[in-house]
């Protein structure tokens, strides 16, 4: 294959350029440079560094210590108005675990790691501080994983400890917490944080914290224990009503429709704690609760007087009392004694907090759906509600059930703007898109495309009218020997052309018709 030849090239990009008309040539050169363009911009946007930020909000001097490590590392950076430091986006969570190991960054402190390290040498006090050191730390580093929290700091206030119990003084501390822009802490995280101070230092008592808002110089407010049983019995008793409220318009709005009811629920409870004991007594149930029988017989003879003595006395006996005698008097005494006592319950009943008192319900029904028989409505309305809730007459639950003419909110037909402004966008897309089409690609298309050559029509002859003599023109062969004597490089670089293009088969056939 020959080599490109320079001349060559620059002639038949002359070439190219002198076929062109002229609102090719426009095109083609504001194509070129929109292409440029593109590429140069291409080119920029690829080069531009994408920056994520690093750190934002820090006080001068820890800005300053970083944006010297940033220029000791060689790392590219810029720095905001507002102190914003911003570094390359694939390197900002490399730089902060960098810049975090060095302790650049104000954090929460060291901790127990300060015992790490045995160090020889060490007396009472230098212990005790070190101890304190870490125990301020590590208070530290577990309040900042609290959401929300960025920084936080813990001050001790340990006492020396004494025998004597006159002279014994609490510890106190002082816990100071920096947040995060768009947070707030709940009254639950702040006696969170408290109990955990308290807890984490011994003979440390939760009213001896003190927690100070670093933005505000404040001191969060800590609620008391009797503040905060009165707010959640609140939230509790709201809920209920609430509750309560939603199941009677839900089941009215499934009987009249939608919006055609409307209540209110109050609901008083009690929250005290009750122990009731009561000892009941029936008159009319007798129990038995003990009996005791005893029976008692006693019976006695008439012994004979005097006998012979002697012998024949004591056998006269014997024989006596083998054989049968005489009875004397008996006694027979029975006794029962009952014990009966009066029926007696005793019940023990503990009422816990919360229970409900009473209940009291207002309802407001619109007119328009009672129709006729509005009091028979009224009343199953009524019915339908007592059910909803738990009626109980004997706590004295009250439900009020009015009828009334809503106001109705009337409502404005859509005009044919407001469509038009519903479906503008659309539209406006479709309307870019015909003229981008039409004033763009339909040009663009139309100049890349190769202009058809007119036809020239031959003239009718007129009858009657002498034919007009035929103009010879130059002959091919005075053309081409016109053109070769002209402009003799053009015709070689044609000729050139041409035998690149032809085949070996086409330049024989060439050379057989020239008699060659």
């Amino acid at each position: 294959m020959p080599l490109l030849d320079l001349k060559t090239i620059s002639a038949q990009l002359k070439d190219f350029w002198n076929r062109l008309d002229r609102r090719q040539k426009v095109i083609f050169v504001g194509g070129t440079i929109g292409i440029t363009l593109l590429l140069i911009l291409s080119v920029w946007l690829y080069s531009q560094i994408n920056w994520g930020l690093l750190y934002r909000g820090l006080d001068e001097q820890t800005t300053g210590q970083i944006v010297q490590y940033l220029k000791k590392q060689k790392v590219p950076y810029k720095v905001e108005v507002d102190g914003s430091i911003y570094v390359p986006k694939n390197k900002v969570a490399e730089l902060r675990m960098e810049i975090a190991s060095k302790g650049l960054i104000g954090g929460a402190g060291p901790g127990f790691e300060l015992f790490d390290k045995e160090k020889m040498g060490l007396t009472e006090f230098q212990e005790k501080v070190t101890y304190q050191r870490a125990l301020e730390g590590e208070l530290a580093r577990t309040i900042m994983g609290i959401k929300g929290i960025k920084s936080a700091r813990v001050h001790l206030a340990l006492p020396k400890e004494t025998i004597f119990i006159e002279e014994e003084r609490p510890p106190k501390a002082s816990v100071l917490i920096q947040l995060k822009p768009g947070y707030q802490l709940t009254p639950s995280q702040i006696k969170g944080i408290v109990n955990l101070v308290s807890g984490a230092v011994p003979k440390l008592k939760p009213q001896n914290v003190t927690i100070i808002d670093a933005n505000t110089g404040k001191s969060f407010y800590i609620p008391s224990e009797e503040e905060e049983i009165p707010a959640t019995q609140f939230a509790y008793k709201k809920k209920f009503e609430q509750h309560l409220k939603n199941k009677i318009e839900e089941i009215l709005s499934g009987a009249l429709g939608y919006g055609k009811a409307i209540a209110q629920v109050w609901v008083d409870f009690s929250f005290d704690k009750e122990s009731i004991m009561e000892e009941t007594y029936d008159p009319e149930g007798i129990a038995i609760v003990s009996e005791e029988t005893e029976e008692e017989q006693k019976v006695s003879k008439i012994p004979e007087e005097g006998g012979a003595a002697g012998v024949k006395g004591t056998l006269l006996q014997k024989m006596e009392a083998t054989s049968p005698q005489t009875q004397g008097e008996s006694h027979l005494k029975k006794r029962t004694i009952r014990n009966y006592e009066v029926s007696k319950k005793i019940r023990n009943l503990e009422i816990s907090p919360g229970s409900i008192k009473k209940i009291s319900v207002a309802v407001l029904v619109d007119k328009s759906v009672l129709g006729e028989n509005a009091t028979a409505k009224l009343s199953w309305i009524e019915e339908l509600v007592k059910g909803a809730i738990g009626y109980n007459p004997d706590r004295g639950d009250e439900i009020k059930v009015q009828a009334k003419e809503f106001i109705k909110i009337p409502v404005p037909k859509p005009g044919i703007m407001d469509y038009v402004a519903q479906f503008y966008k659309p539209f406006l897309l479709i309307g870019a898109l015909i003229l981008f089409f039409i004033f763009v690609i339909r040009p663009l298309i139309k100049a890349l495309l190769p202009k058809p050559t007119p036809v020239e029509v031959p003239p009718k002859p007129v009858p009657g009218a002498p034919p007009e003599e035929e103009v010879v023109g130059p002959m091919p062969q005075e053309i081409a020997l016109g053109i070769i004597k002209s402009q003799p490089e053009r015709a070689a670089m044609l000729i050139k052309k041409w035998l690149l293009e032809e085949s070996l088969e086409e330049r024989k056939k060439a050379l057989s018709e020239a008699g060659y």
